[in-house]
């Protein structure tokens, strides 16, 4: 089993790393601030260039589905013989499970295996360390019945338009509940590496406007509303005060996670993956990567820096880079099959983890696992950036 050598969830509100980075820590920020400019950016990709060895300790994982083809056990001695020692298969979204649930419905698709479980014994058998990633807020996946009934109970986000959208609702105590629930089913039931958040953001900066939120707003700003929602969306004059208040009610309900989880299990390790252009997206989607981090409530970050532009990738991780400042580690998501992009072999996979690897990051993650990352990534890799074994530098 993988362990931190530092438990991060332990440390104070503000990150101990950054406090005591002192004089020497804005010498390197002026140093990355620099670095993120992107016609300096190019200079620093260009230096990436030479061939970049393999690390000797990095997390090297895939994004996967619950299920893989043509099943976990050869998936496992797949990603074992490329040297791979990690996976973040999707287990549940809060409207389905795709595991033995008794918190959630279970999948029509699920109700003879146990994905989840399949997994993670072929993980172990393979040293394959399975950290499972939970879709937060977006009923991915649910069934109709399931969001009616959310709906009905008044549970959902609401757009300025005023039309219920199949996200769970995070100020809602009920949903907070059910959340918690999920992570401490998982925690406790399964021997899985870590927990990972995905989805836990906002669908845009119009939402959530439900009656619940304007009250909550009010009694946690103390502001006067005048006209709900517009004063709070675009160009509203509480838009700024609101956008605030959104990524607090995300931040809160991430420290409410991680407390869930630890209380359950204190070693396992929480991550996210998020977006890659952490101000603007905290801004749209509530989603402040950079609080999370300073917070110390992640045991490493991934952003989904899903480009083919190989200066683009260099310029987001750069300033990701930056915002952490050594507080978390670094795994760098990268997306050869996402919808934003897709690559023309696996040769630009390499060249994205050589980027990674020149710059400092602690290890890489894939989108995603499927037959053609299987037979044409998965070998390539084996021969070039991953022929050599290793495991991340935070593990014992």
């Amino acid at each position: 089993m993988l362990r931190l050598m530092i438990h991060w969830h332990s440390k104070p509100a503000v990150c101990v790393a950054c406090a005591l980075a002192g004089v020497a820590g804005l010498i390197v920020a002026a140093a990355w601030s620099l670095a993120a400019r992107p016609g300096t950016a190019s200079a620093q990709l260009a230096a990436a260039d030479a061939a970049t060895p393999a690390s000797v300790g990095e997390l090297r994982g895939v994004w996967s589905g619950y299920r893989v083809e043509p099943d976990w056990e050869t998936a496992m001695q797949n990603l074992r013989q490329a040297n791979f020692n990690a996976v973040f298969p999707y287990v549940c979204s809060p409207g389905v499970a795709y595991y033995a649930s008794e918190v959630l419905p279970v999948s029509k698709y699920a109700q003879d295996h146990d994905y989840l479980n399949e997994a993670v014994t072929a993980g172990r058998k393979y040293g394959i360390a399975v950290h499972a990633r939970i879709i937060a807020l977006e009923l991915l996946f649910a069934a109709d019945a399931t969001k009616t009934a959310m709906e009905q109970a008044g549970r959902l986000m609401v757009n300025a338009s005023g039309d219920a959208l199949p996200w769970l609702c995070p100020s809602d105590s009920r949903n907070r509940r059910l959340l918690k629930q999920v992570v401490v089913e998982l925690a406790r039931n399964y021997n899985i590496e870590g927990l990972q958040f995905d989805y836990l953001r906002y669908p845009w900066k119009d939402c959530c406007v439900c009656q619940r939120c304007r009250a909550q707003f009010a009694a946690d700003t103390g502001m006067h509303i005048d006209d709900w929602p517009a004063d709070v969306t675009t160009e509203g004059a509480l838009s700024e005060e609101f956008s605030t208040w959104r990524q607090q009610q995300l931040t809160d309900l991430l420290e409410e996670l991680v407390a869930a989880a630890h209380t359950t299990r204190p070693d396992i390790l929480i991550s996210a993956a998020v977006f890659p252009r952490w101000q603007v997206h905290a801004e749209n989607f509530g989603q402040c990567a950079q609080t999370w981090v300073e917070r110390g409530l992640l045991d490493f970050v991934c952003p989904m820096n899903y480009t083919a532009d190989r200066l683009d990738f260099a310029t987001w991780f750069l300033r990701q880079r930056k915002a952490v400042a050594g507080c978390t580690p670094l795994i760098v998501g990268t997306g050869p099959f996402s919808d934003a992009c897709q690559f023309a072999g696996p040769q630009q996979l390499v060249e994205q983890i050589e980027i990674a690897r020149a710059f400092g990051a602690a290890g890489f993650i894939v989108f995603k696992y499927n037959e053609q990352f299987a037979e044409q990534y998965l070998p390539y890799l084996a021969q070039e950036a991953t022929a050599q074994a290793t495991r991340p530098a935070w593990a014992e």
